[in-house]
């Protein structure tokens, strides 16, 4: 997304080498792997810098890694879809993403494509556009957003396990959207829906950002 700022700190960093420990064990070989790793949780929660993060650390590590952000995809641009729903809340939800092509710019990855088009969106403009993006050479997919397990393209799921209430400041600092009543309305439909992703996943980041494996 145009217009959207990350900023990563040693806190950030230090998760994702431990996180990059657990993906070795997982798959040993991690270069020319084709593999994809889905980043969900609530907003707020960090799954964008955790994102970022992971793909610096692998970086380092000789691994090239592409991030997919899930505000890409949705079917109407920012400014849009919050007046969408404000006409109803009922617009809130997977629906309003266009997670098929999503999907698609993962198989193409996943086939060995050179490059997929994909949505890009520019914030401040309130437009969405697209972009051809080159997919050959690169190890590993991450994808990060609220409702990208509705999808089952990953091979690996890490799930942030913070609400909308314990990332309150986190949301303020970003300053995004608007904070108002109406969108701690969206928040908790929202809430509602992703944290039945929570029992997909293949590891869990706590509260504490500390990376936890599920009992199975």
């Amino acid at each position: 997304m145009i217009g959207d700022a990350i900023e990563l700190n040693e806190k950030h960093l230090a998760t994702a080498g431990r996180v990059l420990e657990l993906l070795k064990e997982q798959f040993p070989l991690l270069q020319n792997s084709g593999i994809t790793i889905g980043i969900a949780g609530e907003s707020g929660s960090g799954k964008s810098v955790t994102a970022f993060a992971l793909r610096k650390i692998l970086a380092e590590t000789g691994v090239k890694s592409l991030v997919l952000q899930m505000d890409d995809y949705f079917r109407l641009p920012p400014k849009s879809n919050h007046e969408n729903r404000l006409v109803s809340l009922a617009h809130v939800g997977p629906h309003e993403v266009d997670l098929e092509k999503l999907s698609r710019n993962i198989r193409d990855f996943k086939e060995g494509k050179p490059v997929t088009e994909k949505p890009l969106v520019h914030y401040q403009e309130n437009t969405i556009l697209t972009e051809q993006l080159e997919i050959s050479g690169i190890d590993i997919i991450i994808v990060e957003g609220t409702y990208i397990f509705e999808t089952g393209e990953f091979d690996y799921k890490i799930f942030i396990d913070r609400n909308y209430k314990d990332t309150y400041d986190n949301r303020m600092q970003r300053n995004r959207d608007e904070q108002s009543g109406f969108v701690e309305k969206v928040l908790d439909i929202e809430h509602h829906i992703i944290r039945n992703f929570k029992k997909d996943a293949d590891l869990i980041l706590s509260k504490d950002y500390n990376p936890v494996i599920p009992e199975s």
